[in-house]
Order: C-alpha cells, then structure tokens, then sequence
C-alpha cells in the first residue's frame, strides 16, 4: 500500500471530524446503532484521499503450480517445459533390450545428440578434438538407459568413489519433480548427480556414484566402459535403474536432465579441468539450467 507524503487541510478537517465522531460515541457512553457506519464512512473518505490501492483480490494457485516462487508474475509453459538451456529432447522406449557392454548395435535408430558446448573451464578447454561427444538415450520400465561416444584427446583418471569427478567422466543430472519446483535455482532431494566413470582402462574398473542428493555408490546402476580409437576416446553404457533416480516412470511426463562429460588433462594430478555437455548455460547446482524431456510413449 503506497503512504502519503503529507496530509492536506481536506484530510485533517475529515480526521478532525472522525476524533469528533469517537468523542461523542464515548461521552454517550457507548456506540449509538449509526455511530459505527458514520466511523467507517469517515475512514473510508480518509483511505480514498490519502490515495490508497483498493485490496487485492486472492488468487487461486493450481495445485500443479508451485506455492512459492519468483516475486514476479510468472507463466509455466506448455507441460512445464523449460526453454533457453538447450533442444528439448523425447526419449523413445528402447526398441529391444538393452546389454550393458558399452557396444551401440542393439541401440538401433535411436538419435544421438552432441556433447558439445563447453560450460565450466573455459581456459582449459581448447575445441572438439580436447573434448566433445555424442549421448543416446532410451527408456523401459526399469531402467533408463544411456550410451555416450567420447573423443578426448588424453584420458586421465585416476580417482574413484566420491572423488571420481576429478578425472575423466559422465555425468548425468536428473530432476525427478520438474513440475513441483519449476521455478526453484538450487537442487533439492529430487534432484540426482550420477557421476559414471570409465575407469582408466586397466585396474579401475568403471563405476558409478552417486554425488547428490548424497554421496553414495550408486548400487542401482549397471556400467560399462571400453577404449575406442587414438588418444583418450571411450564408450560408455549405462543402465539406470529408475529408483536410483528416485521416480515411478510415466510415458508423456517431463523430466529435467543434462548429460555432461568431465574432463582431466593433466595425468597424476586428480582435478576437473572442464566440462562440455548438450545443455548450453549448465550450472550443475541449478536445475532451471537444465533441458526438459518427455518420455514418448
């Protein structure tokens, strides 16, 4: 409600009159049965000169919609679909079952998309030949299923656990309640970070972790990972379990995800030099800058 600056001579007459109206009400020795209209007639002039907003009306919220949010107005897009972080993608149900042997020949037509904006360490990045790739997906309903084609110019990892992601890896960013928490820039326990490891090729193995909502071994999750080509170029395939991801599958709803790879390039030392991924503002901590997906049918 706006506050007037200063009160004219018509609005300290009516004040005036008001103090009248209370003091004869009190020397009466009670409230007369007209007294109380007369009081609110004259608050009702005072409020109307002193330039106040008329009350707002309630408005109902969806129970779809989130109570809280963004201090402005805001319009949920179509389905709760996000736009401005990427294409939006819809996950075909895979055309047979998938084995987890990091081999893409029982992935048929399924579409692959590029890993391929740089979006943390942009002095340590160069091009597509430091880092770059190509991500599959596909769904049943078990699982989630990702393949992911890496070209790397050097293959670094030496970590495992909850520091894998100081080496080379994929990572996959999954919010299970896109529609609960549209408007909300920091993740909360829908949100999943899986941190899935190719291993270096010899006595570490591939592995997956879980590095949010906890820090975990992410038991849910069948890996595979094998060298492919020159330099630091891998394969990677994953089953993922859909309670790892903390959610009941259902064809035509929307998912927030990113797919990114995690890249090393210094051998001995453990440290995350860059990133690239399909999603181009990825903020990993901040699920609006996320892309939106939709299981097909």
């Amino acid at each position: 409600m706006r506050h007037p600056k200063h009160v004219t001579f018509a609005g300290f007459a009516v004040a005036v009159a008001l103090m009248a109206a209370v003091l004869a009400c009190n020397a009466a020795g009670g409230s007369q049965p007209d007294s109380q209209a007369t009081i609110q007639a004259v608050y009702a002039t005072i409020t109307a000169q002193a330039g106040a907003l008329p009350t707002a009306t309630a408005q109902t919220i969806p129970t779809a919609e989130p109570t809280t949010g963004p201090t402005t107005d805001v319009t949920l897009f179509p389905d709760d679909v996000r736009t401005g972080n990427g294409t939006n993608l819809s996950i075909s149900v895979c055309p047979q079952a998938i084995t987890i042997d990091a081999v893409s020949a029982d992935w048929g037509e399924v579409e692959r998309f590029a890993l391929s904006n740089n979006t943390y360490g942009s002095g340590a990045w160069s091009d597509a030949a430091d880092l770059s790739g190509y991500a599959r997906l596909c769904w049943s309903e078990s699982a989630l299923y990702l393949f992911v084609e890496v070209s790397d110019d050097q293959h670094v990892q030496t970590e495992s656990g909850g520091s894998a992601w100081k080496g080379d890896e994929v990572e996959l960013l999954f919010d299970g309640d896109l529609a609960g928490d549209f408007y909300y820039d920091t993740w909360d326990d829908d949100d999943t970070q899986l941190g899935l490891s190719p291993g270096d090729f010899g006595s570490l193995l591939p592995s997956a972790m879980h590095f949010h909502p906890s820090v975990a071994p992410a038991e849910d999750v069948r890996l595979a990972a094998r060298q492919t080509g020159a330099g630091g170029n891998y394969w990677l395939e994953a089953e993922i379990r859909w309670r790892a991801l903390r959610v009941t599958p259902q064809a035509e709803r929307t998912y927030g995800l990113c797919v990114a790879l995690s890249d090393n390039d210094s051998p001995g030392e453990a440290i995350q030099q860059s990133m690239v991924s399909h999603c181009t503002r990825l903020a990993v901590f901040n699920p609006t800058t996320w892309i939106t997906v939709e299981l097909s049918p």
